[in-house]
């Protein structure tokens, strides 16, 4: 008997450990589109901002249901974009392993203070004027206004899962510092009675110093009123799916409120990066920017302090309070390298092994993936109950006609990368003009693939 259950025991674990191995390797070239809206929304000055993001796709990977990730770039919430070097390495990282990835830019922006001028020995390129801010309700208000994007992005690409050929269930967040504070505030912000209370209407922000203008920071807000900014889900893509996630992916951001991780809804996987020679966000808990100005000037008096910031939990700290509660749904990637004042000029706020750090993550996100049962080599099959109603487009591949089941049902056809190319009633579509490549034609509510030769 034990015998038995040993073997059987062993043959789960080597059917999980094939499944993990998807996803891993490097097997696909990919296509990018660029600069894609996914709606607008009101910034931080009261004007009405334009989102994008970039999609990256595998290509010739035959997979219906392709894992996706979203990636948010950090910035401290006032600099930084989507082209940042790091994330577009992340894109076809993931890319080439078969995953779809969306690469995402979102509100960013707070309001600075008043009577300020920069220090006479301050080095602008390590203190950022622009990164001065009116109080700490700006940090709250920021990291709020861009998770209610990244949940419209989600619902959005969750929406759009058949051009895409993506699987709704697994649905993953990577960011880097700021972007690790949206993402883990995306997944755990689930309920609207833990909105903070600074994300309410407060009283305006004060009118900036005008020396803020020189550097760009301010000079065309004329708004400074702080309305409440609505519900935790925001008001993209309000379309029935929810937003949702199987895991997050955080490099060296933080969370500013730990009881998320207590009163979240979801539990979704967690991965924690850091350094402890981070200097602008503590790998434990303090204050953000907080080692810049009281350890590594507070000897020589150089630079002003940014006062205003308020406290975090690092990945460490995350780690921590995990741990406390018994959730041991994560794995913690800490590099113990602090040392007081030694390393404040060891770009600890950053990757040390990017590829080797990557590799280890998506190795937790594969098998997540696979024991959700997603498998690339079965996931297009289908099974269907009338095989007339159903009836693919023929012939695939096709040359010049594209022949539809008779159905006067409007027909949409999408590239590779789901933008709309035609648009039918009628039963058969001529397809020479066509590029050769993969397409995606929607008749009602059923998508079918076709490849034009």
């Amino acid at each position: 008997m034990l015998t038995k259950i040993s073997i059987l025991v062993s043959a789960v674990l080597m059917y999980s450990n094939l499944l993990a191995q998807n996803y891993q390797a490097p097997l696909f070239s990919y296509d990018s589109l660029l600069n894609i809206s996914y709606g607008s929304a009101t910034n931080f000055s009261g004007e009405n901002e334009n989102l994008f993001f970039d999609l990256y796709k595998p290509k010739s990977d035959g997979n219906c249901k392709r894992p996706l990730v979203i990636l948010i770039h950090g910035g401290a919430w006032v600099a930084g974009s989507k082209e940042d070097a790091d994330l577009v390495f992340m894109s076809r990282y993931f890319a080439k392993r078969g995953y779809v990835v969306a690469n995402m830019n979102y509100r960013m922006g707070m309001h600075k203070p008043t009577n300020w001028s920069l220090y006479a020995l301050c080095d602008p390129s390590l203190f950022s004027p622009c990164a001065y801010i009116s109080d700490s309700a700006e940090v709250y208000r920021a990291n709020y206004r861009a998770m209610q994007d990244t949940k419209g992005l989600i619902r959005l690409m969750k929406e759009r899962s058949a051009i895409d050929s993506t699987d709704i269930d697994n649905v993953f967040l990577v960011g880097e510092s700021a972007g690790g504070f949206i993402a883990l505030q995306t997944a755990l912000m689930t309920n609207e009675f833990q909105k903070p209370s600074n994300c309410n209407g407060i009283s305006n922000a004060p009118i900036p110093d005008p020396d803020f203008s020189q550097y760009n920071c301010s000079s065309l807000v004329t708004n400074f009123e702080r309305p409440d900014l609505g519900s935790v889900e925001g008001t993209l893509h309000l379309n029935g799916y929810d937003a949702s996630v199987k895991g997050v992916g955080n490099f060296f951001g933080g969370i500013l409120d730990i009881s998320l991780l207590n009163n979240s809804t979801n539990n979704p996987f967690l991965y924690l990066y850091h350094q402890g020679s981070d200097i602008i966000v503590h790998y434990n808990y303090g204050k953000l920017l907080g080692r810049t100005s009281y350890e590594c000037f507070a000897a020589v008096n150089l630079c002003q302090p940014y006062y205003f910031y308020p406290n975090a939990f690092g990945s460490k700290g995350i780690q921590n309070a995990l741990t406390n509660i018994g959730n041991t749904n994560f794995y913690s990637d800490i590099v113990e390298n602090y040392e007081y004042q030694n390393d404040c000029f060891d770009n600890g706020h950053a990757i040390d092994f990017i590829s080797t750090r990557l590799g280890t993550m998506n190795s937790h996100f594969a098998d997540i993936i696979g024991i959700s049962g997603n498998n690339p080599s079965t996931n297009c099959e289908t099974f269907v109950e009338n095989e007339q109603e159903l009836a693919a487009p023929f012939p695939n591949p096709v040359q010049f006609i594209l022949h539809l089941p008779a159905s006067s049902e409007r027909k949409l056809i999408f590239n590779s990368m789901g933008k709309l190319i035609l648009e039918s009633t009628e039963k058969d579509i001529d397809c020479s003009h066509l590029q050769p490549g993969l397409y995606i034609i929607q008749i009602g509510n059923r998508f079918f693939r076709f490849t034009k030769i």
